[in-house]
């Protein structure tokens, strides 16, 4: 998992501040499970309370594959330690299944306590669906993440 802030040139032509990478490596890595979870913001820790999601987007750069033919459903959801869905409901990146190529959301979410916001992957049907059998794919997922605790400095 790559987390990268935008610079701000994009900042101002697309209002997202973060840019979040996943490839099938990262799925692999969540080994012999059916769903797993990756944080993605930030990439370790949490964030200070004040902290405000207001959108989400995603960019299936390269729908995913799997060793097993019969695994045609990977779903993804975007949420937080208290709605795994929060942000973004199930949506569909395999190769096999309906995949869902673009998909945005404009759900504001103001976190009162510390948090990190992940993104739960979810494999199913085939023998014994695994994402350790991911073979190829890659998302995209872009925040627009804003620090409200800046605005108490503006008089």
């Amino acid at each position: 998992m790559k987390l990268i802030p935008l610079p701000a040139e994009t900042v101002g032509l697309t209002d997202y501040t973060h840019k979040v990478i996943i490839d099938y490596t990262d799925l692999v890595a969540l080994g012999a499970a059916a769903n797993g979870t990756i944080q993605i913001f930030p990439s370790t820790g949490t964030f200070p309370a004040g902290m405000c999601c207001q959108k989400v987007a995603l960019n299936l750069i390269e729908a995913f594959d799997f060793s097993d033919a019969g695994i045609d459903s990977l779903l993804i959801e975007v949420g937080d330690g208290g709605s795994t869905a929060r942000l973004c409901a199930q949506t569909q990146l395999a190769k096999d299944g309906s995949e869902v190529l673009f998909f945005s959301e404009v759900k504001t979410y103001a976190y009162l306590v510390a948090d990190a916001i992940d993104a739960k992957f979810t494999v199913a049907d085939g023998g014994s669906p695994l994402l350790s059998e991911t073979t190829s794919g890659k998302v995209e997922i872009y925040l627009r993440m804003v620090d409200l605790n800046d605005l108490e400095v503006v008089a």
